[in-house]
C-alpha cells in the first residue's frame, strides 16, 4: 500500500505545508511533542501533570484552550506522531503515512507499553481510617513514611514503606498493621501519671494555645513554598523525587504547627490519666487515630517494632518525665532519648522505644 498523507484536521504539532499541502512538523509546536513523549517515557510524569507543564510553557489547544489530561492522553496514543496515518486514539501502525515523524517509533512503542501497564497495575488507593498510624508512621531506616494497604489471602491490614515501593532501596519489611498498633497501645496504657505530672503537662498545652499567634503567618509563609515548589516542577526544573521529597518536608511542618487536635483540658486529662480506658472506649478507628495524632508527631517503626517516637511539643515533658523515671514500669529499659542524625534519627538496638525532641 502507498504512503498515504495526513487527512482533515492535523494532530497537534503539525502545519499544512502552503506548497506541498502535506503535514510537517511546527516549528515550536513539535518539540514540546517530542518532549512531552520523553518525558512520560521516564515514568515519572501522568496526563495530568504533562497537560500542566504544557500549559505552563503557554501552550494552548488548536481550538485555544488550556490543556487538560484527556487532551495530552489522546495526543500520547496518537501513532500520526510517529509516521503513520489513524485516527484520533488510534495506537494501530498499518498505513505508513507521507508526514514525517516527529517522535521516533521506538519512543512510541514505549510509552504505548508504559501506558498498558499502568492500566493493568492496580494503584494503592488512599489508605482509609482504619488505619490508626496513618500520616504518623515512619520507617526508622530510610526515614520515609509508611503507608497503609490491604494484602490478600487472607486479606490484612498491612504498613509498607513508601520508600521501598518507589524503589528507593530500602529493606524495611512489611508489617502487619494490627500487632504493630497494639504493641504501642499497650505501651501507651502502662502510664500512669500522677497528678503532679498532669498539672504540668496541662499547664503547658494552655501555653501552647497562647504562643498560637506566629502560627498563621507561619502557615502562610509555608503555602507559598509549595506554590513555588508546584511551579518548579511543572516548569521541569525539579524532578518528581525531588518535588515529592520538598513537599512531604514542607506538609510535615504545616502538620506540626497545627494545634493539639484535642484542645480540651478536661479531656486531655482524662487521656494522660487512663489511657487504657480511653482506648477502649473510643472503639471508632478515626477516633483511635485522632487521640495517637493528639500524642505523637512522629513514629518509628523496624523490623515489625516502635522503636521510637516523637511526642507532641505539648506532651514532650510527660513522655520525657516517664521515660526518666525508673520507678515507672516503661522506665529507662524501654525509653531512651533519641539522637537525631540528620532527618533520619537512629536508635540503639538494644532498646525498644526513644523519645525523641527533635
Amino acid at each position: 500500500m502507498p504512503d498515504t498523507p495526513l487527512a482533515g484536521s492535523l494532530p497537534w504539532g503539525y502545519v499544512r505545508d502552503q506548497i506541498t499541502k502535506l503535514a510537517v512538523p511546527h516549528p515550536w509546536r513539535a518539540p514540546l511533542v517530542l518532549e512531552m513523549f520523553e518525558r512520560y517515557d521516564t515514568g515519572l510524569e501522568s496526563d495530568r501533570s504533562l497537560a500542566a507543564w504544557l500549559n505552563a510553557k503557554g501552550a494552548r489547544t488548536t481550538k485555544d484552550r488550556q490543556f487538560c489530561a484527556d487532551t495530552v492522553r489522546d495526543m500520547l496514543r496518537n501513532a500520526a506522531y510517529c509516521g503513520y496515518v489513524s485516527g484520533q486514539r488510534d495506537t494501530t501502525k498499518t498505513i505508513k503515512g507521507l508526514h514525517g515523524p516527529i517522535v521516533p517509533e521506538e519512543l512510541f512503542d514505549r510509552v504505548q507499553e508504559r501506558r498498558a501497564y499502568r492500566a493493568s497495575t492496580k494503584q494503592p488507593s488512599p489508605p482509609s481510617d482504619e488505619y490508626l498510624l496513618r500520616k504518623l508512621l515512619h520507617c526508622d531506616r530510610c526515614g520515609a513514611r509508611m503507608h497503609g494497604h490491604r494484602g490478600s489471602r487472607p486479606p490484612q491490614r498491612l504498613y509498607r514503606c513508601s520508600g521501598r515501593r518507589h524503589g528507593h532501596g530500602c529493606k524495611q519489611p512489611i508489617t502487619k498493621a494490627e500487632p504493630l498498633e497494639n504493641q504501642l497501645a499497650d505501651w501507651l496504657g502502662a502510664f500512669q501519671p500522677d497528678a503532679e505530672l498532669r498539672t504540668r503537662v496541662l499547664d503547658r498545652i494552655t501555653e501552647q494555645a497562647r504562643q498560637e499567634n506566629d502560627g498563621p503567618s507561619r502557615k502562610a509563609a509555608l503555602a507559598d513554598q509549595l506554590r513555588r515548589l508546584q511551579e518548579l516542577f511543572v516548569l521541569g526544573d525539579l524532578t518528581k523525587a525531588q518535588y515529592v521529597m520538598r513537599r512531604q518536608a514542607v506538609q510535615d511542618e504545616l502538620e506540626r504547627l497545627a494545634p493539639p487536635a484535642d484542645p480540651q483540658l478536661t479531656e486531655a486529662e482524662k487521656v494522660l490519666a487512663d489511657f487504657a480506658s480511653f482506648w477502649e472506649r473510643e472503639q471508632s478507628p478515626a477516633e483511635r487515630h485522632r487521640l495517637l495524632a493528639t500524642l505523637f508527631e512522629q513514629v518509628y517503626l523496624d523490623d515489625g517494632q516502635v522503636v521510637a517516637i516523637k511526642p507532641q511539643p505539648a506532651f514532650a515533658a510527660y513522655f520525657q518525665a516517664i521515660c526518666e523515671n525508673p520507678q515507672t514500669p516503661t522506665g529507662n529499659d524501654r525509653c531512651q532519648e533519641r539522637e537525631r542524625r540528620g532527618s533520619n534519627p537512629r536508635l540503639p538496638r538494644g532498646s525498644r522505644y526513644g523519645c525523641s525532641e527533635g
